[in-house]
């Protein structure tokens, strides 16, 4: 049996209604208005189990999703299901212990510009979620408008909605926050996923700190919380383009290919398989093309706000 509820998802820092399916245990909700996709709400931080069941489940719903689609999540590399897949390109950094990280993983200047934060006045440590954190995140959110040659979408937010997005997850989270004479100038959320991976939903520190190198060292206190709590990976989401990944291939992130599993539930839904048109339009996009295209998007909102700033140094 299947409950349909309404449930939210977050896109871009801010939550969107959705349909809820409710199969089991297991919470999926449906996206789309002309292809329909199903896929678990919080497929970051939990097990599909048998997908069967839950395939099962769908086609009797009404009206039916016309894709159901789930991926395997590290250390799971290898394709184990017969389904139908594509490889999804993650940011995934491979962790034993912080010693072997900071001297076989990272190059010298990595490992340097860790260190210049600490000689510069950064204190870096790990710290509970309170009003005074809360607070001192708002100071780093909205310092600019935009960040990454976009609109930062946390820019903005009043305090409660802040310590409500804060706040989720919190029991499989951890924080670290970089402080400068008491002032917290940058930080990191870490969300565990089960002993599998840590994931840094963003790692962030105030632009005028730059020349300080807080988010080095915070990616540094990041892999030794890590190491010390024996989670095997340091995952950045998605692969990333330009300085960003530049930043992470320097501490050791490597570009580590997923299956992502495309299940046809409808005739529809089979057809849009067949014809690629499942995927999101920004994978047809030619990477030389895709550069002068974010490279225009940064000149736009740089000459709009009249401040830009990149993450990562």
């Amino acid at each position: 049996m299947v409950a349909i509820t309404k449930e939210f998802i977050y896109n871009r820092g801010r939550p969107v209604p959705v349909t809820g399916l409710h199969i089991g245990s297991k919470c999926l909700v449906v996206q789309g208005r002309f292809i329909t996709v199903a896929c678990l709400k919080d497929e970051w931080y939990e097990d599909i189990g048998d997908p069967e069941v839950i395939i099962d489940a769908l086609k009797t719903c009404s009206p039916t999703p016309d894709i159901f689609t789930f991926w395997q999540r590290l250390p799971d590399m290898k394709p184990i299901y017969s389904y139908y897949y594509e490889n999804e390109a993650l940011s995934a950094l491979p962790l034993t212990d912080f010693k072997h990280w900071w001297h076989q993983q990272i190059r010298t200047d990595t490992r340097k510009k860790a260190k210049r934060a600490e000689k510069r006045g950064i204190e870096i440590k790990v710290v509970p979620l309170d009003d005074d954190f809360v607070r001192g995140v708002s100071g780093v959110f909205n310092e600019t408008p935009v960040r990454r040659g976009r609109p930062f979408w946390h820019y903005g937010k009043d305090f409660e909605t802040l310590k409500a997005g804060l706040s989720r997850d919190l029991t499989k989270s951890k924080f670290i926050g970089a402080y400068d004479n008491g002032e917290l100038v940058g930080f990191v959320k870490l969300v565990y996923a089960d002993g599998r991976f840590a994931n840094p939903g963003l790692i962030v520190s105030k632009l005028e700190y730059r020349n300080k190198y807080v988010n080095n060292a915070l990616l540094a206190k990041s892999v030794e919380v890590c190491t010390q709590d024996s989670v095997p990976y340091l995952t950045y989401t998605n692969w990333r383009r330009g300085s960003q990944a530049e930043f992470l291939v320097r501490n050791g992130f490597q570009k580590t290919l997923m299956p992502r599993y495309w299940v046809p539930l409808s005739l529809k839904g089979a057809i849009v398989i067949k014809l690629g048109l499942h995927r999101n339009i920004r994978s047809y996009i030619p990477d030389p093309l895709l550069d002068v295209l974010l490279k225009l998007r940064e000149a736009f909102y740089t000459k709009w706000h009249r401040t830009s700033g990149e993450e990562g140094d």
